[in-house]
């Protein structure tokens, strides 16, 4: 006992000793564990860096998630999602939520139902008005400090005195609609901005069509609408049940693709709502939307399960007989108060619910085509960089039990992840509800994947996040620029 305590107190004072000579700062010290939040010194090459504009920088596309856009209506001009009032922490009311719902309509294609409502701009910020006071949270728009930060110059803000033009631009889509058909109004978004830089790079560098190439940054939802559009660009899905032709059609016009929070296999939530409904929808409203069902989680992660099957073989959730047969989301008879506020031109029941079948069918059949499009195993182009930031650090749905004779959920287990994404789906990694081995196994090639603790929004603002995004854009060249310099005689 005697010869341990010397032994420690020798270590002890070996130690000591040795943070007296290295300093207790982290300045100039071996020993400091010391953790910045902020950068004090970003160091004369990043300021380069920054303080550069012009063709070696890629423009950069941010693409929202889900709820992401304020929605507009067309007829009275007002915004019917982005700007919202203290009442409406008790249920927006019948008429919103009509507006915010997707059209439905007996044995009507669902990309021909349109409505008078349209998409209007990214979420920068979230407007709250109560007791008379109007206040803003942020949303996206610490994402678009960081990229201003950087070096970029975004097109909804004064032009900075050191910049000549834009190059942040923000794709406001309909998050409502299949991912497919906004994939199209991302082709053309796409195409008008690469018309715009075109134009500004021969007027101040005097170079002529020029193959601009985009860095894509798409978060939640926004990953989904990126990765399809890298791989299948502006094909809609078939309507005879086949996928889509992989030709990797948005990898001519995109350089980086990064994938941020993004439910890549699904997550276990879009079921949960859709089921019990949410603060400010009801079940049978986020029944009406595509997007919810192509987000639902794939069927090998097993996410859903009886409670008394052992085995755990995951339920069939893109068989519209499942849903009606347990009474579940949209086709709940008891949802039908609901449907009254969606069809109110629809006078009997049995009508309202022949029409709520018939687009809970519409929605799998297309969901199911989806979701196995975007699991085709595949490598991107060799010029394209596929970047990933999951956050990891807070406990997620993961699998929900289900009662075979009622349809209720019993119980809902948890994995880490960001919140509301599962580490493994951000992944989309297949070993998850499967048999399990050493590696992860992706059908998706990631080129680099950085794991953040950090929320699902939350993910945007960890300084591991800011600083590896930041290194990616501005000091890492791609092939693409190799080769595109080189063309334009300026790969010195």
């Amino acid at each position: 006992m005697a010869l341990r305590k010397r032994f420690l107190f020798s270590l002890f004072i070996s130690c000591s000793t040795l943070l007296i000579i290295t300093g207790c700062s982290s300045t100039g010290s071996y020993t400091s564990m010391e953790v910045k939040s902020t950068v004090s010194d970003i160091g004369d090459i990043a300021k380069k860096n920054i303080a550069y504009e012009g063709i070696k920088r890629n423009p950069i596309i941010i693409v929202h998630g889900f709820l992401g856009s304020t929605i507009v209506n067309t007829e009275t001009n007002k915004t019917i999602w982005g700007k919202f009032t203290g009442s409406d922490a008790f249920g927006l009311g019948n008429e919103r939520i009509r507006d915010l719902t997707h059209p439905m309509s007996y044995k009507k294609p669902l990309n021909e139902l349109k409505d008078k409502t349209k998409p209007d701009q990214m979420l920068d910020s979230v407007s709250i008005r109560l007791f008379g006071i109007t206040t803003k949270q942020p949303a996206y728009s610490k994402l678009i400090d960081l990229l201003e930060y950087g070096g970029y110059q975004p097109e909804n803000r004064p032009m900075a005195k050191d910049r000549k033009f834009n190059s942040l631009f923000q794709f406001a889509y309909d998050w409502r609609r299949s991912l497919p058909e906004n994939a199209l109004l991302l082709h053309k978004y796409i195409q008008e901005k690469r018309k715009y830089m075109k134009k500004e790079y021969e007027k101040y560098y005097g170079i002529k069509d020029y193959d601009v190439q985009f860095d894509i940054l798409g978060h939640s939802m926004g990953g989904l609408l990126s990765r399809y559009y890298l791989r299948y660009g502006i094909q809609q899905l078939p309507k005879d049940g086949t996928l889509p032709k992989l030709d990797w059609f948005g990898s001519k016009f995109l350089d980086r693709v990064i994938i941020v929070g993004t439910p890549n296999a699904g997550y276990l939530d879009t079921f949960l709502e859709m089921i019990r409904g949410s603060a400010l929808f009801p079940s049978a409203a986020l029944g009406t939307l595509p997007t919810y069902y192509q987000m639902l989680p794939t069927l090998r992660s097993r996410s859903i399960v009886f409670s008394d099957d052992y085995n755990g073989d995951a339920l069939n959730i893109f068989d519209p007989d499942l849903w009606i047969r347990m009474e579940w989301g949209i086709v709940n008879p008891k949802e039908d108060k609901t449907l009254q506020i969606l069809l109110p031109d629809v006078k009997t029941k049995e009508e309202r619910r022949k029409i709520a079948i018939d687009h809970l069918s519409k929605c799998l059949k297309e969901a199911k085509i989806f979701i196995q499009a975007m699991g085709i195993k595949a490598s991107p182009p060799e010029d394209v960089k596929l970047y990933l930031f999951p956050g990891y650090s807070i406990p997620t749905a993961r699998r929900a039990y289900i009662n075979r004779k009622t349809g209720e959920i019993e119980k809902v287990t948890y994995a880490p992840g960001d919140g509301k994404v599962p580490l493994s789906s951000a992944l989309w990694d297949e070993r998850a509800g499967q048999k399990w081995t050493n590696f992860l196994t992706s059908p998706i090639d990631w080129s680099e994947i950085t794991i953040l603790r950090a929320a699902h929004m939350g993910i945007i603002v960890a300084p591991a996040f800011e600083d590896n995004l930041l290194f990616r854009l501005s000091m890492e060249e791609t092939t693409k620029q190799k080769i595109d310099l080189k063309k334009a005689g300026l790969n010195k």
